[in-house]
């Protein structure tokens, strides 16, 4: 079990009598055990410092909170709970991130297939390596749920110890603007950090494109004054400036999807293959994903991987054996139909992915949605990109929350063009049953918003909900057989 004094983990001088050992540190009063030391968390809906006292009563030997508290164990009070948190469990479980490489993958879309993509290259290549993404952390083939795309400061600081242990060496992070807003990658080491690019989301947080920004770019600066090797930048996106300015000493590798834009690296998508040109070789390879978009995800994890010492002709010749996360244009596993399950919720990256499908005369119709309670302002777009590429839009919902359906909906369908034909459910399961119909006609059908996600979240509930499942069974339903699997 490890163990430190309290004064060992705050590295701060401290009398004996308050100097407690601790046995692990936890932001939830719920699972501190003895000699935990609780740390107050601020929350959305939840202030931990109201459960100090349930911590203590649990076996906590210290409290660290934002002002003082009437306990019976050594409270520790600091400026922001948040970033001692990171601070605290990277020097409890003996900084984990400064024992391995690891690199940060942020952006508006694109971070959870740069992330995966940096991963199975570094994992292709022989290296050990690890991931914690949207869809969890993976290592050593096991694989860790995780609450949010990128987990809580003491939880992440425990899963990279755990990595470490196991003898990890090169790990991926895929890194939220609420992640780093928030502090949940306070303490962490980065050799290196990846921008895909900045597009209309998360306006309900952050109060401007400005601000957003400014938020993504704290990755950036963290890879500055931890003295990182390098930082990869999108060459078309003008966003780049701003991730550039955080991180001025570092060296600045550029990618870019296009042969008239000058970069270090150019991976262009030729449709079944790509031709990735870098400054000491020019080298075409098959793929087994589509779009131009994911070449630009492939060039950033390029980037990123040629920051360590492999060779850069050893990362090209793993881009074959590459495959997307799933939900990111993942063809459903039926041949009675062309399904495709996509995660895209912005209007950038539903464009990307209309744009994508729309490959020739066949009907494309769009399963259209947006969550509850989240940015209301991109709504409309998402109407209006949507009618521009598809010949139907179902508008639904998914993740409606404390929100009403109807309004979600509304939103959605003012920006549909008035030419295009469409249909509404309130009920998500409807909108893909009628999707698996329209699929059986001949149709080529995207079901974008959810992409990996099976839990529906209504009200304060969360529900499982399988899309892929509710389509194969309403194939299997109209096709009178067992869908393929």
């Amino acid at each position: 079990m490890r163990t430190k004094r309290l004064s060992a983990i705050l590295q701060n001088e401290m009398d004996d009598i308050f100097d407690p050992w601790v046995t692990g540190v936890e932001t939830d009063s719920r699972k501190v055990s003895s000699g935990n030391v609780f740390i107050c968390i601020r929350g959305y809906t939840v202030d931990g410092h109201k459960f100090a006292e349930d911590a203590v009563a649990n076996g906590a030997s210290a409290v660290i909170s934002e002002y003082p508290l009437d306990l019976d164990v050594p409270n520790v009070v600091v400026a922001d709970t948040k970033q001692t948190a990171g601070a605290v469990a990277s020097v409890f479980y003996d900084y984990p991130s400064h024992r391995m490489r690891i690199y940060g993958v942020t952006g508006t879309n694109g971070k959870t297939t740069t992330a995966t993509l940096t991963y199975d290259l570094l994992r292709l290549s022989g290296r050990h390596a690890g991931i914690v993404s949207t869809i969890g952390a993976r290592f050593h083939n096991q694989t860790v749920e995780t609450a949010n795309t990128t987990p809580e400061a003491v939880v992440l600081h425990r899963i990279l110890a755990e990595m470490v242990d196991a003898g990890v060496t090169d790990c991926v992070l895929e890194v939220s603007s609420h992640a780093l807003m928030e502090g949940r990658v306070a303490g962490i080491h980065f050799h290196a950090a990846a921008f895909t690019n900045l597009t209309h989301d998360h306006l309900d947080y952050h109060r401007s494109m400005d601000e957003y920004a400014r938020a993504k770019a704290r990755l950036f600066e963290q890879v500055e004054v931890t003295n990182g090797e390098a930082i990869v930048l999108n060459a078309e996106d003008p966003a780049s400036h701003v991730m550039a300015e955080f991180a001025p000493t570092r060296q600045a590798i550029m990618y870019s999807t296009k042969e008239e834009i000058e970069a270090d690296i150019q991976v262009i998508w030729r449709e079944e293959t790509v031709l990735v040109n870098m400054k000491e070789f020019k080298l075409e390879v098959p793929v087994r994903f589509m779009g131009a978009f994911n070449a630009a995800n492939l060039a950033a994890a390029i980037g990123l991987v040629s920051t360590s010492d492999m060779a850069l002709r050893t990362i090209v010749s793993n881009v074959p054996g590459l495959t997307l996360p799933k939900g990111r244009l993942e063809r459903l596993a039926t041949e009675d139909a062309e399904i495709y399950i996509d995660y895209a919720h912005t209007p950038d990256g539903l464009e990307k992915c209309l744009s994508t499908l729309q490959q020739d005369d066949r009907a494309l119709v769009v399963v259209l949605s947006a969550a509850g309670d989240r940015d209301p302002t991109k709504r409309q777009d998402m109407g209006r990109i949507a009618s521009r590429y598809s010949n139907e839009v179902i508008v639904t919902v998914h993740d409606v929350r404390m929100e009403d359906p109807k309004q979600i909906i509304r939103d959605l369908v003012k920006g549909i063009q008035p030419d295009v034909k469409y249909v509404t459910f309130e009920a998500r399961e409807d909108a893909l049953r009628h999707a698996a119909k329209q699929a059986l006609a001949g149709k080529r059908v995207v079901v974008v918003g959810k992409g990996h996600d099976h839990i529906e979240r209504i009200g304060r509930q969360s529900i499982p909900f399988n899309e892929s499942n509710i389509l194969l069974e309403e194939l299997k339903k109209r096709k009178g057989q067992e869908p393929a699997v």
